[in-house]
Order: C-alpha cells, then structure tokens, then sequence
C-alpha cells in the first residue's frame, strides 16, 4: 500500500495519522502538486493529495473516502463506532474539520496567487468566518462531552478536527486560536501526545 502526498497537507497527516493508529504499513511518497512536473494526476486526475494507491494497484482519493476505506478494510484498532448514531456524529464532525481545514488553505492560496489589491478581502473574511464558526462549535462540542475526545471513544473525528487545528498552527498563527478557545487548547494538547500526532509533524 501507498500513500502519495506531502508533508504539510492536513488532509494527508489525516491519514497519515489513521494509518499509524490502525498500525497499517505502508510506503509515503512525496509528491508536490505545485511542482511543473507533478505526476500527481496519474493517480488523481483532479490533481490532489491524497491518494491511497492499494496492494491491487486501485488508487482511491479524496480524504474523506480514503478515511473510510480504510476503516472497511482494516475493522481491526477501530476509529468508527458501530452504534449508528455516533458514527454518523463521528462523520460529521471528520467533515466540519476537514471544512476548517478547507477554509485555511483557500486563505492561503488567495495570498499565495494574487497581490495587493488583487487580493479578495471578501473572500478570505468568508473563508475566516468559516473556521471561526467551526472552532466555536468543536469548542462547545468539547464543553458539553463528558469524556477525553469529543466522542465516547479516539475516532475519526478527533484526528481530523486535530489535524486542522494543528495546520492553523502552522499556516496561521495570527488567528491566535488558542487564546480565543482554551478549551480546544487543552484538547490539542491532549492530542499532541499521542505518537501518530507527533510523528506526523509539518514541516
């Protein structure tokens, strides 16, 4: 099994971090979409990271399939629950941290390729709404769940959600997010002590 993506994407240290969970081996191969002679379009023709190449040959993309064909193919250590209810909730919440996520990059990419006055100041106020809304609602979510993640048991959920909180840390520490929700704080920390988090670092 390979995994093609880079170092700093929050969609590939998802599942970077859900493989070294489920202790599923597997070969990293880096790969810079960016890149005038990325290839990346042999295994994703939308040009994106990451992609999850199986022992088969068959290539799947787009982290939120990758995250749960993985936990199809290797029940084993799960990060779903089996109750309906909560795997549903543990879905949703994996799709507002990968929105979060989402929100950052697209700031990101406005400065990166436009300048001065070329800059959409509208769209990046939306797009910083966006992760605000996100952050206050996990928050609350932390608040209200008695327990140490955000659902009974480590999912999914808290590997995504912490995966974006970790990204903002690193593209965006302006938005000084720890000071503004101390309890996603202490949550991050938590997470950070966990080996797939640390070993998975940006860099």
């Amino acid at each position: 099994m390979k995994l093609v993506g880079s170092l700093t994407s929050p969609f590939v240290r998802k599942i970077r971090v859900q493989l070294q969970e489920k202790e599923i081996p597997y070969e990293f191969v880096l790969e810079n979409v960016w890149d005038e002679n990325t290839r990346i379009a042999e295994h994703n023709p939308l040009g994106k990271v990451p992609c999850l190449i199986l022992d088969g040959g068959q290539t799947v993309f787009d982290s939120l399939v990758i995250s749960g064909t993985l936990e199809y193919m290797m029940p084993t250590v799960p990060l779903l629950p089996t109750n309906p209810n909560q795997r549903a909730l543990v879905r949703t919440v994996e799709s507002l941290g990968q929105g979060i996520s989402q929100a950052a990059v697209d700031i990101l990419l406005e400065k990166r390729f436009h300048e001065g006055d070329k800059v959409s100041q509208v769209w990046i106020d939306r797009q910083t709404q966006k992760i605000h809304s996100g952050l206050a609602w996990v928050s609350h979510r932390i608040k209200t769940t008695p327990g140490y993640y955000l659902t009974e048991q480590f999912s999914l959920a808290d590997i995504t959600v912490g995966c974006a909180l970790f990204y903002l840390d690193f593209r965006m520490p302006e938005l000084k997010w720890r000071e503004l929700y101390p309890e996603l704080n202490e949550y991050s920390e938590r997470l950070a002590c966990r080996p797939s988090f640390e070993d998975t670092k940006p860099e």
